[in-house]
């Protein structure tokens, strides 16, 4: 990652990051085709997947359903298609690469402290690199099943304050600020900080979820709205966040508590 780092020193000096580049074009179609990708594991189809192009390493979501909502208002959400997630939310390093070799955008400030910090940004910043790179952001739905993972409510890391300790960075153990990824216990999907660490902007329009008796199929959100979903909770988050604690915030705010988690169909 030294070099990553030296590259982005060099073209923020020169103001040549950015853009489309002819070299950043060439990069960008190398491995566009998740096929071509590394292969982490040797399930079949694989589990686990790299991008070269970014180092960002995804893990297959398998399709499936669960039921979300407080006591008695739970409703059953499904989602019919495997789908790539990233393993832990993006890093400041894994930005930084991005905006030195692939044309990343140079003007969205990277805080101090740390390459495996995760990289703070807005909805919109997050979009323009996910539709550059192929991915995409999930559905809050998507998200909410990686998050819970087919965990028995019984073991599940949120089960208690003392247990997401060990899963998750928020107020009760995080101090003043985030924490480099992946140094918490992974969920049973072996996603790291699902909870805690920054908030994660999905795809959706922010809207009170839709109250069904019959299972919701591969919900998409509103058409339409003025503020985006964030999921998972922060750091700076008290109690601890639950898979579906959801927020929202407007697509142009940048802050230190909001950060990605690429997606990418398949």
């Amino acid at each position: 990652m030294q070099r990553h780092a030296v590259l982005l020193a060099s073209c923020l000096a020169l103001g040549a990051c950015g853009g489309d580049s002819e070299a950043a074009t060439r990069a960008l179609a190398a491995h566009a085709d998740v096929g071509t990708w590394e292969r982490l594991d040797e399930h079949d189809p694989p589990r686990r997947l790299r991008d070269p192009r970014t180092g960002v390493a995804f893990v297959r979501v398998p399709a499936g359903e669960f039921r979300s909502g407080p006591p008695g208002q739970e409703r059953t959400f499904r989602i019919t298609q495997p789908f790539l997630l990233a393993e832990n939310e993006l890093t400041v390093a894994q930005w930084a690469r991005y905006v030195a070799e692939l044309g990343g955008d140079a003007a969205v400030p990277v805080p101090a402290g740390g390459k495996d910090l995760p990289m703070p940004m807005s909805w919109l910043d997050a979009q323009q690199a996910c539709a550059r790179l192929g991915y995409r952001l999930p559905t809050e739905a998507e998200w909410e099943r990686a998050c819970r993972a087919d965990h028995d409510p019984a073991t599940a890391p949120w089960r208690t304050p003392a247990a997401l300790q060990e899963h998750a960075w928020f107020n009760a153990n995080a101090g003043d600020g985030s924490k480099p990824v992946r140094a918490r216990v992974p969920n049973a999907l072996g996603f790291y900080d699902m909870l805690g660490n920054l908030w994660e902007w999905c795809a959706d329009w922010h809207a009170a979820l839709p109250a069904a008796a019959e299972p919701i199929v591969d919900p998409l959100g509103p058409g339409q709205g003025t503020a985006r979903v964030l999921r998972g909770g922060s750091w700076f988050t008290t109690p601890g966040a639950l898979p579906d604690t959801r927020t929202a915030g407007f697509p142009d705010e940048r802050n230190a508590f909001y950060g990605v988690r690429p997606a990418r169909s398949l």
